[in-house]
């Protein structure tokens, strides 16, 4: 039983499924297998962690057995926007078909383990604004409030404050996942992803209304720089 699920959730159909494949996959040759990197790196701590890609129609024999461990669902993404990304340039798809796609690759509603939204910025909100994908509310609240709708009741949900390293990268702590900002014109590392981790518990009847929800604040850290 792995410890991790790497989930992509985009559809090999899509025109702009390439960039997914190039973000996270073998496209481009195996230096470009950068999630691979990540599995290794989870392996050489004793871990174990599998991707998996969705695929239409079919449910996945890892997805199925999941109970208690983490699911990162993989992507880019803005504060306050209902959608993320599949690789720069990729198919992009709003919260709803994520969960659609999750849901349709087997996660058993008893799953009692972690939702974690590894997006950029997952936890913030946004200002609404001429974007029709901003709608204010963090992506992991949305994520959150639509699987408890749907009768997932026993998992938790984590969004991320920041611009996340997609990939573990060398660091001050040594090989991690980074948060980075721009310090005097310049992208600097300012902690790791862990600090900036923000669970969101669901809303039993959400209402969400034009005012853009603030993610729950945490203090301490380097949280501080993104309020």
């Amino acid at each position: 039983m792995s410890d991790k699920i790497y989930y992509m959730p985009y559809d090999p159909s899509h025109p702009s499924f390439i960039c997914a494949q190039f973000e996270y996959g073998t496209a481009g040759g195996a230096d470009m297998n950068k999630l691979m990197k990540d599995v290794d790196h989870e392996a050489s701590k004793g871990n174990i962690a599998i991707p998996v890609w969705y695929q239409p129609g079919r449910r996945n024999a890892f997805v199925m057995s999941l109970d208690r461990e983490s699911v990162y669902i993989r992507g880019h993404g803005m504060a306050g926007f209902r959608s993320i990304e599949g690789g720069r340039g990729g198919e992009r798809i709003d919260y709803v078909t994520m969960v659609d796609r999750l849901i349709e690759s087997g996660l058993p509603k008893s799953f009692s383990g972690k939702i974690k939204l590894f997006n950029c910025h997952s936890a913030e909100s946004g200002l609404v604004g001429s974007d029709p994908e901003c709608v204010g509310h963090p992506f992991a609240r949305l994520v959150a409030d639509e699987m408890y709708k749907r009768g997932y009741r026993a998992c938790t949900f984590y969004g991320y404050v920041g611009r996340i390293d997609s990939f573990v990268k060398d660091g001050s702590g040594g090989k991690h996942h980074y948060v980075r900002d721009i310090v005097n014109g310049k992208m600097e590392e300012i902690g790791r992803v862990s600090q900036g981790r923000i669970q969101f518990k669901p809303n039993p009847i959400p209402v969400y209304s034009p005012v853009a929800l603030l993610a729950p604040k945490k203090p301490g850290g380097f949280l501080a720089r993104f309020r």
